[in-house]
């Protein structure tokens, strides 16, 4: 059973208005609004995006869904819940609006691309007594609700965490490798690795972030992290190359690997590892859930969809992500380059010179 067969347990279902109709409305957002228009979890859901074209392109996958003709509509619509999947750059701005006019809220990830914008959308919420919820979809998987027990009850010494392939997603449009959406390989698949390891370990008390820009986009980026109580960690992501996917946790008892943090059933251990009731805490009633990525997206809509009418705590909170927020932000803000050992010393030092111009132009 996939998570959005199943029956919303209360009436009226609630209205949504979905702000944003690119790739990530496409691909996951419209499927799983539509399992759940079938399961009477939510009612008329309404579209906006700046090209009309593609909120009617996104509105035709629903059965209920129409147009909204302007973003001053949006604000002063009735939804209940408003979900932000805009680009990067307008999620922290739109989400405060949408506060602001009396809406619940999920974001799409990151929530904002610094800690003080991201603190404040926390107070706007909870002065006014609404949800704001950030798409940390990786959260709602068994594969990661497992990890979290297995990591609760030894920490680990070590990790590392492969994650990356050739840049592959539909964008619109150039605007998603503009200098202001910031490094989209750090905010993109760092987002939801660093969110993971905070959820899982805490927060790291050192991140250093090198990566491959040099004046335009990074398409590699290597991340190194240490924990106050001696454990470190090693991420690498790519949008270049195919990694060898998966995290390897050492721990004093064994090794754990996943192969993949989002898919279910692929967690290997070095030693029988059963965990018994885990399922308990993954949100929703729903055995199955979680085993795919459109299940999360589904499992996450239903646990926002369930604290709106007071049914469940929100499970994925911005006060749950601002530490990740923060730490991506101070990586980022402090990353060096990441050498390529083919480069010339004269290549390298162009390589240098043209990282600095950037950050100087990105911060005037």
């Amino acid at each position: 059973m996939r998570p959005g067969d199943l029956h919303a347990s209360w009436t009226p279902p609630v209205s949504v208005v979905l702000v944003g109709c690119g790739a990530v409305a496409r691909s996951y957002y419209a499927p799983a609004l539509a399992q759940l228009l079938a399961g009477g979890w939510v009612g008329a859901v309404r579209l906006f995006d700046p090209n009309p074209s593609q909120a009617k392109e996104v509105a035709a996958l629903l059965p209920a869904g129409a147009v909204v003709p302007s973003w001053e509509a949006v604000l002063e619509g009735g939804e209940e819940l408003a979900i932000v999947a805009s680009p990067p750059p307008v999620h922290a701005e739109q989400a405060q609006a949408l506060l602001e006019h009396g809406k619940h809220v999920l974001c799409e990830k990151p929530l904002a691309l610094d800690r003080a914008a991201a603190e404040r959308l926390i107070h706007i919420s909870r002065e006014r007594s609404l949800l704001c919820a950030v798409g940390m979809v990786r959260r709602f998987s068994r594969s990661a609700c497992l990890l979290r027990q297995l990591l609760s009850e030894e920490r680990p010494t070590r990790l590392v965490w492969h994650e990356g392939s050739p840049f592959r997603w539909p964008v619109d449009s150039p605007g998603y490798f503009a200098p202001q959406a910031g490094n989209r390989l750090l905010w993109d698949i760092g987002s939801h690795v660093v969110d993971l390891l905070v959820w899982w370990l805490g927060v790291p008390h050192e991140v250093d972030c090198r990566d491959d820009a040099m004046g335009g986009t990074a398409t590699n980026c290597l991340l190194e992290l240490e924990w106050p109580d001696g454990c470190t960690g090693e991420v690498r992501l790519s949008r270049e190359y195919d990694l060898p996917r998966g995290l390897v946790v050492e721990r004093s008892s064994g090794m754990l690997a996943c192969r993949d943090v989002v898919e279910a059933d692929v967690l290997r251990t070095s030693r029988e590892a059963a965990a018994p009731g885990f399922e308990q805490g993954i949100p929703g009633s729903a055995a199955s859930a979680g085993r795919t990525f459109l299940d999360c997206f589904e499992l996450q809509l239903q646990n926002v969809l369930a604290a709106v009418r007071g049914a469940a705590p929100l499970w994925s909170a911005a006060e749950d992500v601002v530490e990740g927020v923060g730490a991506l932000a101070a990586a980022e803000a402090e990353s060096r380059l990441l050498e390529s050992p083919w480069l010339s010393r004269r290549e390298l030092d162009r390589a240098r010179a043209l990282r600095a111009g950037a950050f100087e132009v990105a911060s005037c």
